[in-house]
């Protein structure tokens, strides 16, 4: 409607239009808020004496990891294992037991890890199977790296 000076008044706005602008503002707070919130919380740690790691006996586990060093020979001897494969296993049969014995997880230790933890009979032993591994020959047969898997396992006190 037009005044005596020629002038429209501004149109007014639906109160519904503010309050819908107002709950879309409100949305898009929140959105941002759920995509910046933390997304881990820290937890107390604390030993639980229920879970504590239990070492197996070592005459155990000693007579576990001979048979499978035995049987991986044998297998190799047998054609049913190729060499390279049987020198992994061999590597992997040490250092698992190893690592049962001790409670660390030698299967991810590095030579360098090994000779930290002052494990050097083990490192050793690793160390000579590792070209067996990658070599494309290897530099000793199976049964000779069984045997000295066998010794260090043997030896382990």
């Amino acid at each position: 409607m037009q005044d005596e000076a020629g002038f429209y008044s501004p149109l007014q706005y639906q109160p519904q239009w503010l309050w819908l602008g107002l709950v879309l503002v409100l949305i898009i707070g929140a959105w941002y808020a759920w995509i910046f919130r933390p997304v881990r919380k820290t937890v107390p740690v604390y030993e639980d004496p229920a879970r504590q790691v239990t070492v197996p006996d070592l005459e155990t586990l000693r007579a576990t990891c001979l048979a499978a060093i035995h049987a991986t020979a044998l297998d190799a001897d047998a054609g049913r294992l190729p060499a390279r494969d049987a020198h992994q296993r061999l590597s992997f049969l040490v250092r698992e037991f190893a690592g049962a014995a001790t409670g660390l997880p030698m299967t991810y230790m590095t030579l360098e890890d090994l000779h930290r933890h002052d494990l050097k009979e083990l490192a050793a032993v690793v160390a000579g199977i590792y070209p067996n591994e990658f070599a494309p020959l290897p530099v000793h047969t199976v049964r000779q790296s069984a045997e000295t898997a066998r010794q260090v396992v043997l030896a382990w006190n």
